[in-house]
């Protein structure tokens, strides 16, 4: 086996990120006022962005030292061991984000994709080993991620969370689409007459003339009070959708104009913004899979309508 040599190394370097791993969402601890001495202030996109380019170097050499048939166990000993150094520095990284909940969460969730990425390189299987290029190429991708951050920084990470939820309401709006399609499809092939299922269940018995006309007419009724049905919620949905292209709208302007830069919107309701981007994302989501499962009718339409006006007055606090 290639890594057997590195058993040792590998075991210190997987239980190191097995250790850090819950510590990346231990709440950061308050600031003592004891001491006299000044604490250095950490930015923690740029110390996310060099950990994560000398990690990148890292694995390239250990990439190639491990290559065949010229196994270079030494080069790949002291790669695996700066490795190592690198993953608890990611620690005071992570606590000097601000706190804002959902920006955390999506910092630290790529944290833990390099360290996933970095275990799984480095696993014994037969099929990873021998797929030890793509394991390289996902450890480059996630510490890429990392390393975009700076950039990125605060606002342009809320920006793509706002994105993120953007491309959720398309999609159910995309959803709403097809089903207003599929109701005119049908509506134009008309509705089947539920006076087959009655025939059925009356298995051949005879009927008077009377009884006759009396069917005919109430399947009409019902006929006509189905159309009637669909015509109203499908106009409903129709003014739905196009409260639903508002919002897009609205968000975008948010994300390209409030967001970019440095920002407009006061750091401290970033998180409401999110948690509010959200509310709308799971309201369109909820009423575009109520129209296809449930039956058809206003209180659906209106329960959409209710969510959108109730998440979209969102505290935008604009500085200056």
């Amino acid at each position: 086996m290639a890594l057997k040599p590195l058993t040792s190394e590998i075991t210190a370097l997987k239980s190191l990120i097995n250790q850090t791993r819950p510590l990346l969402s231990t709440p950061t601890p308050p600031p003592t006022t004891t001491t006299t001495t000044t604490t250095p202030t950490i930015t923690p996109y740029p110390l996310l962005k060099d950990l994560s380019s000398l990690l990148r170097a890292h694995s390239t050499k250990l990439s190639i030292a491990l290559r065949p048939p010229n196994l270079l166990y030494p080069a790949a000993s002291k790669s695996i061991q700066e490795i190592t150094n690198l993953i608890p520095q990611y620690l005071p990284a992570i606590q000097s984000l601000p706190n804002i909940p959902s920006l955390r969460r999506w910092v630290i969730q790529r944290v833990e994709d390099l360290f996933t990425s970095i275990t799984h390189s480095l696993s014994s299987d037969t099929e990873a080993a021998r797929d030890r290029l793509s394991s390289t190429g996902a450890i480059w991708s996630s510490c890429d991620a990392l390393i975009a951050l700076e950039a990125l920084g605060t606002y342009g990470v809320v920006a793509e969370l706002v994105r993120s939820y953007e491309a959720l309401i398309s999609d159910a709006a995309g959803e709403l689409r097809t089903w207003v399609a599929e109701v005119c499809e049908e509506d134009d092939e008309g509705f089947v007459d539920d006076d087959d299922d009655d025939d059925c269940v009356r298995g051949g018995e005879e009927e008077s003339g009377l009884e006759f006309w009396e069917e005919e007419e109430a399947g009409r009724r019902r006929k006509k009070r189905g159309a009637d049905e669909v015509a109203v919620v499908r106009g409903l949905v129709e003014v739905a959708l196009k409260k639903v292209r508002l919002v897009e709208i609205l968000l975008g302007a948010v994300r390209k104009r409030r967001l970019a830069g440095d920002g407009l919107v006061a750091e401290g309701v970033l998180e409401e913004v999110v948690g509010r981007v959200k509310g709308v994302s799971e309201a369109v989501d909820d009423a575009g899979m109520g129209f296809y499962e449930d039956e058809v009718g206003e209180a659906v339409s209106f329960f959409l309508f209710l969510l959108l006006l109730s998440h979209t007055g969102i505290g935008w606090r604009v500085e200056g």
